[in-house]
């Protein structure tokens, strides 16, 4: 790492409104992750996307990058925000990603972190 790394913009979760997301309102059985297309992207490099919820939920999905400038998206399973989630309660998921590009680099992204909510 150097003192100049970059840091990639946050995903986005598309079904979160206004940074909460309503399980009970998913109409089917995944969420939507997705990652806006980055600078300097290149075939090969390696796309980590990683879910942690505050429930101790976590889900990770790593894709090597074939199409360059197109949005990433991934196919976030209901469960990983729904399990263990109370009636009535309001628990968070935080979401990130890594690019690791074929030089071996590693550029983090920021978080986003969601309300989730039955």
């Amino acid at each position: 790492m150097t003192a100049q790394q970059q840091v990639l913009a946050p995903p986005v979760l598309k079904e979160a409104i206004n940074g909460v997301l309503y399980v009970g309102q998913l109409t089917g059985p995944v969420a939507h992750g997705s990652v806006a297309p980055y600078l300097n992207a290149t075939e090969g490099d390696k796309v980590e996307f990683t879910v942690q919820t505050s429930t101790g939920n976590s889900w990770d999905r790593t894709i090597t990058l074939t199409t360059i400038g197109s949005p990433i998206d991934f196919a976030i399973p209901k469960a990983t925000f729904a399990e263990k989630l109370k009636p009535g309660a309001t628990a968070t998921a935080t979401l990130n990603y890594t690019i690791t590009r074929a030089s071996g680099d590693s550029v983090p992204s920021l978080d986003l972190t969601v309300q989730i909510k039955p």
